[in-house]
């Protein structure tokens, strides 16, 4: 078997990312600037400030980070997509990550916006806040783009209300879209009228789910909600990892055979593995599972840096597989995380 070089092919992953900072600032951008900010390398950390601070500079009245434009899409379950304060949001996390980092203040009163535009955002019966203005309707990604940045911004602020905000959605969300009987999430649930728009067990869809878990356990482990978010997290994680493919792939839907090995939820999966590993919720068998999830993903990553196979959003059955900027970090952060056993330094 050959040798695969995963550091020339981060290497080349990075260099995409920074070329490529499109001409309009979108959710998509969020998880490549962190893992720009995980790597810390000076010149860019530099160069990714840039973008974070044409995400402050184009807020807009409502306190939105990013543009939050009607999206039109080509395929999928749904064909239009009209942004709440949630999608905007995923953005708030790096910033805050910066403000950290800089101490600037203009970041910190940037995310106070948002986070006050998020928790104006209109509710299910039972809270939780809406994907999109053709709601009522709750999707499992938005637990990712709102819980970390209404955890750190609680924190640094002190008003403790966000942190139990965060909770709060995790805990509707997963009620509404975890399968008590298989511990997997399906997509998208809409409330009225009372349906599952997309029902599948979308591999993308429980990354999600497992990425963020291992988040808020990080961050916030001894709060009151953490027992839930571990014991959801752990049984996805390792529901999710009986349908790895032999490949180190998962297919786009966990369950089908016959749909496309898809990278974005193979690189999701490594990482929120090797973070469970480090927090002693799994055993060192799912770093083995992590470190062919990555090898395989870094294999495909072509001479432009570009990582293909990810399924586009809106995500789920019958959508194109493409390039796409959160592709990219998650195939950065698991890389991270991995990069002690990869001999990525």
């Amino acid at each position: 078997m050959r040798t695969i070089d995963v550091a020339a092919a981060k290497r080349r992953a990075m260099k995409y990312v920074l070329t490529h900072p499109y001409e309009r600032d979108y959710w998509e951008k969020a998880m490549a600037i962190t893992s720009v900010l995980a790597w810390d390398d000076a010149e860019e950390v530099a160069e990714i400030r840039n973008w974070i601070d044409r995400a402050v500079e184009t807020q807009t009245s409502n306190g939105d980070l990013n543009y939050a434009d009607p999206l039109d899409l080509p395929a999928g379950h749904v064909r239009t997509f009209t942004p709440t304060s949630s999608l905007p949001c995923s953005l708030g996390y790096p910033l805050l990550l910066m403000h950290q980092r800089t101490g600037d203040a203009s970041y910190l009163e940037a995310a106070r916006l948002q986070a006050e535009a998020l928790v104006r955002t209109s509710r299910t019966s039972e809270g939780g806040i809406w994907a999109r203005k053709e709601g009522p309707e709750l999707w499992v990604d938005f637990l990712y783009m709102m819980c970390p940045f209404l955890i750190l911004y609680g924190q640094i602020s002190g008003e403790t209300s966000y942190v139990d905000e965060a909770f709060k959605q995790y805990d509707v969300h997963v009620r509404h879209l975890v399968d008590p009987h298989q511990g997997l999430t399906r997509h998208a649930w809409c409330e009225t009228p009372n349906h599952y728009p997309q029902s599948t067990f979308w591999a993308r869809g429980n990354g999600w789910l497992v990425c963020v878990s291992m988040d808020m356990l990080a961050l916030a482990p001894d709060h009151k909600g953490a027992a839930q978010v571990r014991e959801v997290g752990v049984r996805a994680l390792k529901k999710m990892a009986e349908y790895q493919d032999r490949s180190g792939y998962f297919h786009h839907v966990l369950d089908d055979v016959g749909t496309k090995l898809e990278a974005s939820s193979t690189v999701m999966f490594a990482l929120a593995a090797q973070n469970a590993v480090q927090r002693d919720l799994v055993d060192s068998t799912f770093t083995d599972k992590a470190l062919r999830a990555v090898r395989v993903v870094a294999a495909s990553v072509d001479e432009s840096g570009a990582v293909p196979g990810v399924a586009v959003p809106p995500g789920g059955p019958g959508v194109p597989f493409g390039t796409t900027l959160f592709g990219q970090g998650f195939f950065l952060l698991a890389a991270h995380a991995l990069k002690q056993q990869l001999n990525v330094l």
